[in-house]
This record gives C-alpha cells, structure tokens and sequence, in this order.
C-alpha cells in the first residue's frame, strides 16, 4: 500500500504540473463546450412562449438550471485519452511507455483527474454567474451535491474506459478516432445534452437506460436541478458501477491482443 500511494503521490504531481503548464489551453477547451448553453436558449425560448410558460414541467429557470448542471457535468466528463492513444500506437510513440513499470493507463487517468480539479473551481464560480443572469433554479436538497460528485465520478470512470478501450483499435485500424466520434452522438443524445430524457419518445428512453449514458449525464444534471430523487441516485450509482466492471475487463482483454499485435509488427 505505501508503494502504491507514492505512485499516486508522484503521478498526481506530474500531472498536476503538466495540467497548470497548459492552463490557458485547458481554459479554452472548457469555454469552447457552449452546445448545453445553446439548448439552454432555445428551450427557455420555447417554454417562455408556450401556455403556461412551462414545457413538460420545465418552466424557463427550470431549463436554465437543468442545462447549466449538463454544462457543469460534461466539463467533468471530458475525456481526451482515445485520440491521444491513436497518436501514439499509429506513430509508435507508446513503445517508450511500455518500458515502465506502471501500466500506461494510470498516467492517463491521474492526468484527466488533475484536470477536473483545475476546472472544477473555475465551473463553479461561471456557473454562479450565468445562474444569476438566467434566474436558474437549483435544488436545496444538500445531499444532491455529493452525490452529483459521486456520479461525476463514476460517470468519469466509465467514460475514460470506454473510451480508452476505443483508442484501443488503432491496433487494428488506421485511425480509431472516428469511433469516439460516434459514440459521442450516443453520449449527447441519450445523456440528455439535447434535452431531458423524459422529453424523448418511449422507445428511445427504454434503449437508453440500457446504456450508462443517462446515468453520467442526465441525472447528475436533474438531481442538481431538483428533477430526480434519491432512489434515482443510487440506481444510477449501481448501474455506473456495473457498467465500470464491464468495461475495466473488456478493456484488459483488448489490451492484451492489441499488445501481442504491437510487438509483433517490431514495436
């Protein structure tokens, strides 16, 4: 355990470092993700100008602060690392790493949590802001808050995975990054980028709660906005864990063939 922990001591400083060497990059990455704020617009327009001025129980501050908690939540779920492994098995800049003694997924990893400890405070105080330039409405309910945390989290989790083990492929194929493209319109439509689940046809929201999608993003979003309980939370949790464990083993398994087939092509 102590060696363990002087691991993680000295990744996180290295991350750390490198994430405040690149600050003003990071800063216009996280102002450049404005598609929440945009559906934020147009849905408060639409329910200002429908009877009632409420769409489906969403009143205009309602949709503010439910767009502004997706906005907070996928800045915390950005994830880069597919694009990063396409580079270096394409170009075989991934040989160096292998000669550690540290699977190279754990330097990944420490640098995207460095990474959400540089935003977060910066979200926060933009959050505040554009809360009171909208009038958005958040819940009350202080236990909402650790467990949007904890959702992050995992949500965090299983998306490095899925999309590390897509990163993966360029093993296989000539550029993977086009499958991390496409599993994003699954991520921004059935998380709930585009509007609350509850919104879409039957059909759709059964297809969807078979993927974790909504749980990492629609419902961290609609518990900090008052619009989900805590039965929901913990179902969420449960599903994020189950689908983590899937996908920490799928992505052993395509590790290990990639490998086999990195060294025998002389890498």
């Amino acid at each position: 355990m102590a060696s363990f922990w002087r691991k993680a001591r000295v990744l996180w400083a290295v991350s750390l470092a490198s994430t405040l060497e690149y600050r003003a990059e990071t800063l216009i990455w996280m102002l450049s993700g404005t598609l929440n704020l945009v559906m934020m617009l147009v849905w408060m327009t639409q329910a200002q100008g429908a009877p009632g001025g409420q769409i489906g129980g969403y009143t205009p501050q309602a949709f503010a602060g439910y767009f502004l908690s997706t906005w907070l939540v996928s800045q915390l779920l950005v994830v880069w690392v597919g694009w990063e492994l396409d580079y270096k098995i394409r170009q075989g800049t991934l040989s160096p790493e292998l000669l550690r003694p540290l699977d190279p997924l754990w330097r990944d990893f420490a640098a995207h949590l460095t990474d959400k400890a540089f935003r977060l405070p910066i979200m926060l105080v933009l959050l505040l802001v554009f809360a009171a330039l909208t009038g958005a409405h958040f819940t009350e309910r202080l236990w909402a808050y650790p467990a949007v945390l904890t959702l992050a989290l995992l949500g965090l989790c299983v998306r490095f995975l899925w999309e590390y083990t897509l990163g993966l492929l360029a093993f296989w194929t000539e550029s993977s990054s086009s499958f991390s493209e496409v599993m994003w319109l699954f991520y921004a439509a059935f998380g709930g980028m585009f509007a609350p689940l509850s919104f879409y046809p039957q059909a759709v929201q059964d297809v969807a709660r078979w993927t974790p999608f909504p749980y990492m993003l629609g419902l961290p979003a609609a518990l900090l906005a008052g619009k989900a309980s805590a039965a929901e939370a913990l179902h969420g949790a449960g599903v994020l864990l189950g689908w983590l464990a899937a996908l920490w083993l799928l992505r052993r398994w395509v590790w290990a063939r990639g490998l086999a087939k990195y060294g025998a092509v002389g890498a």
